[in-house]
């Protein structure tokens, strides 16, 4: 839904107290008629924009807190070594990323998430993110009497230059309504699904973190086996 949908509302309101203001002024100089008139306008036009503003509102909800943006593609091929991958991370606005080895037959990608309370979303503050890291690793390394398979292969994709923006946010945000859910904790999100030669998913961040789909027909397939 367009960013404008406070535009009518707010032109219907701003008419309807101009012309109350004009048909107070008329009926202070005894002029009936026209004072009426004025304010019955006005009242008209107060009442549309509060209407609108409230339907607007309502149907702003439906969009801002489910948006969602892609912000990586994930490919892999298998390198000759076995059990050990090349990841091609595609991420927007930069130049293509080859990342190896990552080994096992599962990968993570996480990052760091930065979100803005419910009503600071419906006016247009959008989560924001900067991926941590990605990662190989095995999907049965947890057993009942501790951990089977403990290798783990990867790469950081972000440093921190300078200020560290989401500590400050995670100490003075919930000031400014930042974190507003996660107020009191550290707040990361990440993904992870298989990972094998010719899959590909697509990352995308929603208004509360990550989430991943599959980008290509044999991820597809792979999805629907449950495999």
């Amino acid at each position: 839904m367009s960013q404008m949908w406070w535009v009518l509302p707010a032109v219907s309101g701003v008419i309807g107290l101009m012309l109350g203001l004009a048909g107070i002024g008329r009926l202070m100089q005894l002029r009936w008629i026209a004072g009426g008139a004025r304010m019955v306008t006005s009242l008209g036009l107060l009442g549309v924009a509060g209407a609108t503003g409230l339907a607007g509102l309502n149907l702003q909800t439906y969009h801002r807190l489910s948006y969602e943006r892609e912000i990586a593609l994930i490919a892999f091929e298998r390198l000759e070594t076995g059990g050990h991958y090349r990841a091609i991370l595609e991420l927007p606005g930069e130049a293509e990323r080859r990342i190896e080895p990552l080994q096992g037959d599962q990968f993570s990608l996480g990052a760091r998430i930065i979100t803005f309370a419910r009503l600071s979303q419906l006016v247009g503050y959008d989560s924001v993110y900067r991926l941590d890291y990605i990662e190989g690793r095995y999907a049965d390394r947890y057993g009942p009497d501790g951990v089977r398979e403990a290798v783990s292969t990867g790469q950081a994709l972000s440093r921190d230059p300078g200020l560290d923006v989401y500590r400050l946010a995670r100490a003075q945000g919930a000031r400014f309504g930042i974190f507003a859910a996660q107020a009191d904790a550290q707040f990361g999100s990440a993904v992870y699904a298989p990972m094998a030669e010719g899959l590909a998913y697509s990352v995308s961040l929603t208004q509360s973190g990550l989430i991943l789909r599959p980008a290509n027909e044999a991820t597809r397939a792979l999805n629907t086996s449950g495999e």
